[in-house]
């Protein structure tokens, strides 16, 4: 009986195969990364890049471009150009010009999210300026700007300032009630890319960013966080310098209350952290130093934190989900009197820091 089932499951297995449609990896162009702009006629350019691997071993990349009214035929265009079928089987990363996406990129995102080739972790990211022209820059970190732009994310989420982010969060936080998506922003600085901060967003249209310093202080408000670092200007006796602290542990928790019917947050931030640098005159065998330090520290960050979430206050942008707080809280929550409530909401940020290790680097 066993012997006929296993025979079953296979006869299976071939059928199921026979109705999956092939793409032989020598008969397409695998696109590794899509750039959209908006020209000033307020028609669309759109870019791809894809590696062409020579006979040598080495690979170049080589791009297309297009211009259309819109995105979905930029593909059929780009096809005209291109000797072999485009796929998006291994496309990484999706760049809007800021501009373009100050009008909205949900027409784009909903479209790449209901393509089954293209996977929930494809990096979506802001380009202050050209995308056009970072894509086609040679750039001295690596020969293929998709996956130097891809590291990059990847490593600044892992080890910096930059909160998680891929295509699965931005739709997350754009569908769910009370919260707002963000994106990564970046730019091209001279033979690099460089990551500039936060890329803030009403609905699907790009309004305001944060920058590299103000993104720490997001990263920790919003899941708390491992890591990060952050520069404080430190003055003892007449004397200035700075010093880098590096976040070993962010912890953060909201309290919430309701006062004549009007939420009330109160956000605790918790730092853990080690002195990575620091003034050649400041000694840090000295308690007193120490707590210098984390005093400073205290004061800057929850300066900068307090400025954030006013910031977002200001832009109506909820990126933390304080409005998705208030929903699983409360019975018959009504999103319209929420965002009413939000820009003169009370939301007071306290800070704490330890520093846990010191004297890594003089």
């Amino acid at each position: 009986m066993k012997k006929y089932y296993r025979l079953f499951l296979l006869s299976l297995i071939f059928i199921l195969a026979g109705c999956v449609p092939k793409e032989i990896i020598d008969e397409v162009q695998l696109i590794h990364a899509i750039g959209f702009d908006k020209k000033p006629d307020e028609s669309i350019q759109g870019t791809i890049t894809y590696p062409v691997f020579n006979m040598d071993g080495n690979v170049r990349v080589e791009t297309l471009t297009a211009v259309s009214h819109t995105s979905r035929f930029i593909r059929s265009k780009l096809n005209t150009q291109s000797p072999k079928t485009l796929t998006t089987g291994q496309l990484r990363v999706v760049l809007f010009n800021d501009r373009f996406a100050e009008k909205g990129i949900l027409e784009i995102v909903n479209s790449l999210y209901r393509d089954p080739n293209v996977g929930n972790r494809l990096f979506l990211t802001v380009v202050n300026g050209n995308t056009n022209e970072l894509l086609t820059t040679k750039y001295t970190a690596s020969a293929l700007p998709s996956m130097y732009l891809a590291d990059l994310l990847d490593q600044n989420i892992k080890s910096e300032n930059l909160p998680k982010t891929n295509l699965h969060v931005f739709l997350y936080s754009y569908y769910g009630e009370g919260m707002d998506p963000f994106l990564p922003i970046v730019k091209t600085h001279k033979k690099s890319i460089q990551l500039e901060g936060v890329a803030l967003f009403k609905g699907d249209k790009y309004v305001g960013k944060l920058n590299h310093m103000q993104s720490f202080a997001f990263k920790v408000l919003l899941d708390g966080s491992k890591s990060g670092n952050y520069e404080v200007e430190i003055e003892k006796e007449k004397r200035k310098g700075h010093a880098v602290i590096r976040n070993i542990k962010g912890t953060t928790t909201y309290t919430l209350k309701k006062v004549n019917g009007i939420p009330q947050f109160n956000i605790k931030m918790k730092i853990l952290g080690e002195i990575h640098e620091y003034p050649h005159w400041l000694n840090l065998e000295e308690p007193a130093n120490i707590a210098l330090v984390e005093k400073t520290l205290t004061k800057q960050l929850q300066r900068e934190a307090q400025g954030v979430v006013k910031k977002f206050q200001k832009l109506k942008v909820d990126p933390l989900g304080l409005g998705d707080q208030v929903r699983r809280r409360e019975k018959g929550w009504d999103y319209k009197v929420f965002q009413k409530q939000y820009p003169s909401m009370k939301i007071n940020v306290s800070t704490e820091v330890e520093i846990v290790e010191s004297g890594v680097i003089e």
